[in-house]
């Protein structure tokens, strides 16, 4: 079993600053990030609009405002609709331990770094906290911008805002501490675990070999099942077909070689695994609600 499979291999921030801020706002355009995981963690502002999430094997449908915590190692993608408004602050939790041991490195950092103590997935308006936890997000986001938006000549600003970045994640830590928010794993469900992996293993080959013809029997041979009872097993964790997961991974691709590439339209279907043209358009009107022409005239737009 290949514990790699669907790593994230992005840098997040610099060796200096490992911490990254991801921002999403679009009138025209939709997006689907694919399912993969990381070993940092992720906090995910859902600021405005409808939002499909999926973690693990669940699905849930998130109207914003909201927050999602995402933990290392936890599969996860998000469907991003026009419209929509979200923004993403990843970090290694590693950049909140302490040199020197103390009560707060023994309850809350090395159990939060080591899975046996995690935040909760889901923040809604309608939480008591979510006020508090927005707003220490909200700041972060703030300066995390400000020390991107920092020339490196200017170590000790930088360096000053690294520092108040670090104190608001200690904030938001303290606000979910203090109200029992935290949650405990106590125990580890193997058979769910054995899922993931498996489930990492599927997506990662469609992941690689988009381009190319992929049968059910290949998919079904990497985690040691039958043709049939593997169609049963994907749709059951995904909540759709093989099928379908593997045209929509087609078609995002495709959006992506559509607004970052001048090449043919015929040609980014070839390369995306279409042998059809007008199946590909078919297609990609389906998911995106436009042509792949008028797709890239709004992506250019946008930019």
């Amino acid at each position: 079993m290949d514990l790699h499979s669907l790593k994230e291999n992005t840098t997040h921030g610099t060796v200096r600053f490992p911490l990254a801020l991801y921002e999403w706002d679009s009138a025209d355009i939709s997006w689907k990030v694919s399912p993969h995981w990381h070993e940092e963690m992720e906090l995910i502002y859902l600021k405005r609009g409808s939002f499909r999430t999926w973690l693990n094997t669940r699905e849930f449908l998130v109207e914003g405002p909201a927050i999602l915590c995402i933990h290392a190692g936890e599969l996860h993608c998000l469907e991003l609709p026009a419209g929509a408004q979200e923004s993403a602050i990843v970090f290694h939790l590693n950049i909140l331990s302490f040199e020197h041991y103390d009560a707060i490195q023994a309850k809350l950092i090395r159990p939060l770094m080591d899975g046996r103590l995690k935040m909760p997935l889901l923040l809604e308006r309608d939480s008591p906290i979510f006020p508090q936890i927005r707003d220490c997000y909200e700041q972060t986001e703030r300066k995390v911008r400000q020390m991107n938006s920092c020339p490196d000549k200017e170590e000790l600003t930088k360096n000053s805002l690294y520092l108040q970045i670090k104190a608001l994640l200690y904030s938001l830590l303290a606000i979910l501490y203090q109200n029992n928010c935290l949650i405990p794993v106590r125990e580890i469900n193997n058979e769910n675990e054995q899922q993931i992996r498996n489930l990492k293993k599927v997506l990662r080959y469609i992941g690689e070999n988009y381009a190319s013809p992929i049968r059910l029997e290949e998919l079904a041979g990497l985690v040691n099942l039958n043709s049939q009872y593997f169609c049963r097993y994907f749709k059951e964790n995904m909540g759709k077909t093989a099928t379908e997961y593997i045209n929509e991974i087609r078609i995002e691709k495709a959006a992506e070689a559509l607004a970052e590439t001048d090449d043919k339209i015929i040609t980014i279907a070839e390369n995306t695994g279409f042998e059809n043209i007008g199946y590909f358009i078919r297609r990609f009107k389906g998911e995106k609600g436009v042509t792949p022409s008028e797709y890239r005239r709004r992506s250019n737009k946008s930019k």
